[in-house]
């Protein structure tokens, strides 16, 4: 469709649901002018604008960037594409994190899952900052208005081109308690309402809900007790700051039954309220489940003191009695709140469901008494969907090829969703080979041992011939140009194999019971046709980094050094390679291929993680390797 000059400048049609700020009168668009009392809007930087020139820069907490930095970010996403722009903040230490966190972090918004069904139409999303989310709503929703008091955010998230569904999102400048829309105009609206106090919120939720069909949905995020007494901060949960200082007072009302009070009180008895915690914080939502979800509680209680060792589980007769009494869902720190009249059946037809939000896909649990029924791998975004295809596909392919491997091969199918590609995978049983490795070096040897068992029967399997491969097409498989990798000279041919690869083969990812290995999971990362070292180095190199802490110093401990652990770990390499007919220096040159593997994968796809600092953490992995390539020691 042709847009009008006014669109291709704001974003704005002709039909935009406008009314005056100050009197609710008509707001006409061209130009964007109330008829009634005279107010006129701007347009700044290709975006309406509805606040003073004189007004101060609003600042959230969190923050990672002051207005001036905020500036010169907008200026550069203006002039670069949003990749390049961001790229001088992914090598500078200096709240690094936190702000590629703010901007790219699909993982934050996965509770999408359990609001999906509501986000349609035309959106509204209050508090949307550079646009993250705005985007994410966009791949549901029709259209996408982006409300911010700052304008340098809105400007970046009008230059963004990491998203296909740009073009749905319109950015407006202006503040919560100034929004110039007419009244029920949007079918869904979505409000960060984190730090709002509780004498403020019941007033913007009024004018939300002014704003909302008969039949849309309200969305909001917010705090809960705890974390309006500031408790993920002083335990170190949430890495982005949650809050300034204690709200007493606001703790009291933080809760699931004052929220629904709340709601009540604005849009009546009969309004249908589903609360979710999002743990630990809404700004690093790991879990989210909701807060009536006993077995989620259970699961979850499991998994994480499961990782804290014995001492740790003292603390689950706590947890058992809070979910008993009713005070454990009143003291999350975080909420989601979802509200609507007109109530509809959930995307994923799961039962007591527990969200574990992922890097590129975040993972649903289906829970029962029994445990895990039904596990569901969701894309964060249409962008990371092409990640659950490869992994069908290499898995229909292997079963397809040897009925036999599939005995330890996920038993799944593919569904279309409204998140693209999901895929839902029946449970494997046991537990992950990866809390068999308890510090010591015979713990150490007997997951390598088995680990490389399994794969030494899988590659035999599927391989291919030895091949010869030139010393230039060597170079070029060990190259990443985008970050810059560049392998030492190699001026002689290797002798190897292809063969299938699972791409993330780690003892996390591999499950034993009763002592053998019965089941290998996430193949996202699998390949069909490519080198086998992919598996059998990334295997040894992370048994190392979680017997010694980091990447550097198990891989330099192990492949460098001499020592026990190194002496057995050596010992098992070569038993693979020996067993294979694989040349030690192919497996010495090839050592950090996983990392590349992963680069390549994820850059072709245009995957979310590669606009985070994830890339380069990989490249300085393999940088590590190629340094030290000279003092591993194999034979």
């Amino acid at each position: 469709m042709t847009r009008s000059p006014f669109e291709l400048d704001t974003g704005l049609s002709e039909t935009a649901p406008f009314a005056c700020p100050n009197c609710s009168g008509l707001l006409s668009v061209r130009p964007i002018e109330c008829r009634n009392c005279e107010f006129e809007a701007e347009i700044r930087d290709g975006i309406v604008s509805l606040l003073p020139r004189s007004s101060v820069p609003a600042h959230r907490t969190g923050d990672s960037l002051t207005p001036a930095e905020l500036e010169r970010l907008a200026v550069r996403t203006e002039r670069l594409p949003v990749r390049d722009a961001t790229d001088v903040y992914r090598r500078s230490e200096r709240d690094r994190s936190a702000l590629l966190a703010e901007l790219y972090d699909a993982g934050r918004d996965a509770w999408r899952v359990f609001a999906a069904e509501y986000i349609t139409g035309r959106c509204l999303d209050v508090n949307a900052g550079f646009g993250r989310r705005s985007m994410l709503l966009a791949e549901l929703a029709q259209t996408v208005y982006a409300v911010d008091p700052t304008l340098s955010k809105l400007r970046v998230a009008a230059a963004r081109d990491d998203y296909e569904v740009s073009d749905r999102v319109v950015p407006v400048h202006t503040s919560a308690d100034r929004l110039p829309f007419e009244d029920d105009a949007f079918d869904t609206i979505v409000a960060d309402l984190t730090g709002v106090s509780p004498t403020d919120l019941g007033p913007r939720l009024e004018t939300l809900e002014s704003l909302l069909a008969d039949d849309g949905a309200l969305i909001f995020l917010a705090d809960g007790a705890t974390g309006r007494l500031g408790l993920p901060d002083m335990l170190g949960l949430d890495t982005c700051g949650s809050r300034d200082g204690v709200d007493l007072s606001g703790a009291i009302r933080g809760t699931p039954a004052g929220y629904r009070s709340l709601l009540a009180d604005v849009m009546g008895d009969s309004v249908d309220v589903s609360t979710y915690a999002l743990f630990p914080t809404a700004t690093r939502p790991l879990y989210v489940f909701d807060v009536e979800n006993g077995y989620a509680v259970r699961e979850l209680s499991e998994m994480v003191f499961s990782e804290q060792g014995r001492l740790a589980q003292l603390g689950k007769p706590f947890i058992s009695l809070g979910k008993r009494s009713g005070v454990l869902k009143r003291s999350y720190p975080s909420y989601l709140v979802v509200c609507t009249n007109d109530p509809s059946p959930p995307q994923f037809d799961a039962s007591n469901p527990l969200l574990m939000s992922g890097r590129s896909r975040s993972v649903l649990l289906e829970l029962s008494s029994d445990g895990i029924d039904t596990v569901w791998k969701i894309p964060n975004t249409n962008a990371d969907a092409p990640l659950t295809e490869r992994e069908h596909l290499v898995l229909t392919r292997l079963v397809e090829r040897d009925e036999t491997i599939a005995e330890t091969l996920p038993n799944g199918s593919m569904l279309d969703s409204r998140f693209s590609a999901v895929r839902t995978e029946q449970p494997v049983e046991g537990r992950p080979l990866l809390k068999e490795l308890d510090g010591s070096v015979e713990s150490f040897e007997s997951v390598l041992e088995r680990g490389f068992e399994w794969l030494i029967d899988f590659q035999q399997r599927f391989r291919s011939e030895l091949v010869v491969k030139s010393a230039a097409a060597v170079r070029d498989d060990l190259r990443f140009e985008p970050t810059g990798i560049a392998p030492p000279p190699v001026n002689d041919p290797v002798e190897t194999f292809f063969a299938p690869v699972h791409g993330d083969f780690i003892a996390a990812n591999i499950h034993v019971r009763d002592g053998e290995i019965n089941g290998v999971i996430d193949w996202e990362y699998g390949a069909l046709k490519a080198s086998p070292i992919i598996d059998a180095g990334f295997f040894v190199l992370n048994a190392a980094t979680e017997m010694f802490g980091s990447f550097e110093t198990g891989f330099e401990r192990i492949f460098c050094e001499e020592n026990e652990a190194a002496r057995r770990a050596r010992t098992i390499v070569r038993d693979y390679c020996d067993k294979l007919g694989l040349p030690y220096r192919t497996f010495k040159l090839y050592l950090p291929s996983v990392y590349l593997h992963r680069l390549e994968t994820d850059w072709r796809i245009n995957a979310s993680t590669t606009y985070t600092n994830r890339p380069y953490g990989r490249t300085q992995f393999v940088e590590c390797v190629f340094d030290r390539l000279d003092d591993v020691r194999l034979s």
